[in-house]
């Protein structure tokens, strides 16, 4: 029995198809199909069902996937971690983030860190959806906001403070907002769930605060844009934000009231938990975002 198919097996098991294990595995549809066959012709028995709308395990190749899964992992990890002892981590690294934190935050982590080890392959996720690592066979995710209970574990990367802002043009119109109260006589720009809820460390205990009129997007750019063309007020983490407040284009509101900060967490699987590649980056982008204005910033009064 080959292993490399058996691994193949797996993790067309574990992403439900053959074409989402060709995806995560960047390979031919075609060759994972041939390479099953092959790992079905050296057992002597069929492992998969063949259907046009699911995938379907046979009692044989249930069996086969409880079995193997683990010493799969585990032989994953012994080879990772003879790479790592040599100092050359091969393989791919998979991983999805908010645009924004991998274009803003995590730009020169994955760059330098790509520097740092050639041999290693980098696939990147810029996206707002909730990837299921297992299931789409990522190694690492980047997340912003409250975390669900899951199996996950974090690790907290960053803790963002951030304030209320507005156009100069938008307070001219509308007056501006003196306690979180008024908010429900204003527009807001809000961010889609998890991170719509507006709440203050210093105000109605932590409630959320309600809003007049409410536009909603799952960009944080596009939410800064919003807040300078006048459509309304924004929350934003101040470094995200600086640079626009400096040419007059966006004004602090409320400054007397505290925003509830946020946290930035780089979450992994407990079942592979940290093989030397995940353990590598995460030493790697803590020791680099160290001095990092959207951390090094945390702390720094609304």
């Amino acid at each position: 029995m080959n292993l490399n198919d058996l691994s193949l097996f797996i993790r067309v098991v574990e992403t439900g198809s053959f074409t989402s294990a060709a995806e995560t595995l960047n390979v031919q549809k075609s060759t994972i199909s041939r390479r099953i066959a092959q790992l079905e012709d050296s057992l002597g028995t069929r492992l998969i069902q063949r259907t046009t709308r699911k995938l379907k395990l046979t009692p044989e190749g249930l069996e086969l996937f409880e079995r193997s899964r683990d010493l799969i992992d585990q032989l994953q990890l012994v080879r990772d971690e003879i790479a790592a002892d040599s100092s050359e981590l091969r393989g791919r690294l998979r991983m999805t983030m908010p645009t924004e934190v991998g274009i803003y935050l995590m730009n020169g982590v994955i760059a330098s860190f790509m520097d740092k080890y050639p041999e290693l392959e980098v696939d990147v996720e810029l996206s707002t959806r909730t990837v299921d690592l297992v299931e789409e066979g990522m190694d690492l995710a980047l997340r912003v906001g409250p975390l669900p209970d899951s199996s996950m574990i974090a690790r907290k990367v960053a803790t963002l403070s951030r304030g209320l802002y507005a156009s100069p043009a938008y307070l001219q119109k509308h007056g501006e907002p003196v306690t979180p109260d008024d908010l429900s006589r204003h527009q807001c720009v809000t961010l889609v769930k998890p991170f719509d809820s507006w709440r203050f460390t210093d105000w109605n205990e932590g409630e959320p605060a309600t809003f007049g009129k409410q536009m909603r997007t799952n960009s944080m750019s596009f939410a800064r844009e919003m807040g300078v063309q006048g459509v309304g007020i924004i929350r934003l983490a101040h470094v995200f934000v600086d640079e626009l407040v400096e040419q007059g284009k966006l004004v602090p509101v409320m400054r007397d009231f505290h925003v509830t900060p946020t946290e930035i967490n780089a979450l992994y699987t407990s079942r592979r938990n940290l093989t030397p590649r995940v353990r590598a980056f995460l030493d790697h982008m803590m020791d680099r975002l160290e001095a990092h204005p959207w951390v090094s910033d945390c702390n720094r009064d609304a």
